[in-house]
């Protein structure tokens, strides 16, 4: 009888050491389970690269764009006007102006190169599946420039540097005329007589240079009037810049080939840009009539219609 009940018992404490061997080894899986899924998730989040925006402080272009990183933060457009705060090294003008380039994400920045994801806008996107705000994602590669001075960009940034109008140069001008030429009468009437056959002469030649400069206006004008005009002078500015100059045909041909896509003009079709590596010409389709080839060999503009 005390053999029996002694097995019983050693059956119910092995029975029990087996449960509880089960429930530990079963609690540790579900542990380790656990803490894989939250590295998985930690390994498959994304690794965002950052580049902050203070190392890209100064003056950027590409193609006739100017883009101005400021200490503040912020973007700026330089746009060529006489009456603007800020010159360049070459002495030109140039107006201050918040850019409406929308900044994404910056890729990478060298001394000479700044590539940037970035929105530009174009009514054309407006409410289309991809650009519903008219933005279209573009990636850009802007080349420094050192044509300006930086310190008086940041003060035209601040509204420093007000600059002289039109109108008070004028008023200078006239004031200046007025002393200098405020003589005795008769002086002044000897001094602006002059012959009537002289005044006859200077008359005729003026007429005939001035029929002159219209025909050769009327001539050479024909793209300058035309509905493509704006397209045709976009395209004859990039193909005088040295970045295309200084490339061989076949890279040029891709250059102006990125270079339609990036310019997103609604008047353009854009399914129609192709690129023929064989000649080294692209050529596509605008104003839904007008088919526009560029020779990258000779750098010609050839505009048919269809």
């Amino acid at each position: 009888m005390k053999r029996k009940l002694f097995l019983i018992v050693a059956l119910c404490l092995c029975a029990g050491m087996i449960t509880g061997c089960g429930k530990s080894s079963s609690g540790s899986e579900a542990d380790t389970g656990s803490s894989q899924a939250e590295n998985t998730n930690s390994a498959a989040e994304p690794q965002k690269e950052s580049i902050p925006f203070e190392k890209t402080i100064g003056v950027w272009t590409y193609s006739d764009d100017i883009v101005f990183h400021s200490s503040d933060g912020k973007r700026y457009a330089l746009t060529e006007d006489t009456a603007g705060t800020v010159q360049a090294q070459d002495g030109t003008s140039y107006a201050v102006q918040d850019c409406d380039y929308k900044l994404i994400t910056i890729v990478n920045v060298s001394d000479t190169t700044l590539n940037v994801k970035e929105g530009r806008f174009s009514e054309a996107y407006v409410g289309s599946k991809d650009y519903p705000d008219g933005y279209k994602t573009m990636m850009i590669a802007y080349q420094k420039s050192d044509l300006f001075d930086l310190d008086q960009l940041e003060e035209a940034v601040k509204g420093g540097g007000t600059p002289v109008t039109q109108e008070e140069t004028t008023a200078e001008t006239v004031s200046g005329t007025e002393e200098v030429t405020a003589e005795p009468e008769t002086e002044t009437e000897t001094e602006t007589t002059v012959p009537e056959t002289t005044e006859e002469t200077a008359e005729t030649q003026a007429s005939e240079t001035s029929a002159e400069t219209e025909s050769e206006s009327e001539a050479g004008n024909t793209e300058a009037e035309a509905e493509y005009a704006a397209i045709y002078k976009k395209l004859e500015d990039f193909l005088e810049t040295d970045n295309y100059k200084q490339k061989d045909p076949g890279n040029r041909s891709l250059e102006v080939f990125n270079y339609l896509h990036n310019l997103a003009d609604s008047n353009i079709e854009e399914s129609s840009i192709t690129n023929d590596t064989a000649k080294n010409e692209v050529s596509f389709k605008c104003y839904e009539k007008y088919l526009i080839t560029i020779n990258n060999a000779e750098a010609t503009i050839t505009v048919t219609e269809e």
